[in-house]
Parts: C-alpha cells; sequence; structure tokens
C-alpha cells in the first residue's frame, strides 16, 4: 500500500472491513461524512475511493439510497492492479 495514492489506501481499508464481514453482504455503508471521519480523510477522497469499489464491483450506488456491499468478493479488490483514478475515469 506503500506509494498507493490516498483514494486506493481508503478502498483497500474498506474493502478488508467488507471481507472481515464489518460490512456483510445487502448491507448499506455508513455516511460519506462518517467514513471520512473514520479514516480521518476529506469527503472528496471517500468518494473516490467508493467509485473504486463500485468499478471492481465490491459495493453499488444507489442514487437517493446509499452505498450497499454486494455479494461479490471484496477481498479480491487490490488497488495495485490499476493506478486510473475517478477523474481520469470521468
Amino acid at each position: 500500500m506503500q506509494g498507493a495514492r490516498l483514494y486506493q489506501q481508503v478502498a483497500e481499508k474498506l474493502a478488508a472491513a467488507i471481507a472481515a464481514g464489518d460490512y456483510p453482504a445487502g448491507t448499506r455503508l455508513p455516511a460519506e461524512r462518517k467514513l471520512a471521519e473514520r479514516f480521518e480523510v476529506s469527503r472528496p477522497t471517500v468518494r473516490e475511493a467508493i467509485i473504486a469499489l463500485e468499478l471492481a464491483g465490491c459495493v453499488e450506488v444507489k442514487g437517493g439510497s446509499g452505498v450497499y456491499v454486494t455479494d461479490s468478493e471484496a477481498s479480491a479488490f487490490s488497488a495495485g492492479e490499476s493506478d486510473i483514478g475517478a477523474f481520469e475515469i470521468l
């Protein structure tokens, strides 16, 4: 994780929490603000981490409802696989 972008570090920590069962499949993740406080980062960093997890299939973003954990393996997420950020994707 050394040298990874901040959002990648947050995404890996979230993926690890999902894999550990802190957030079982189908559950809603805490609000962006709460996650930002937990990881001591800004809300845009949390947003980018969630986008990375969504692209990896670990979570599903439902507009107006929140971010939900999918049934797929969160432990399969690896931020090192690509160094493409959310802004590059957009």
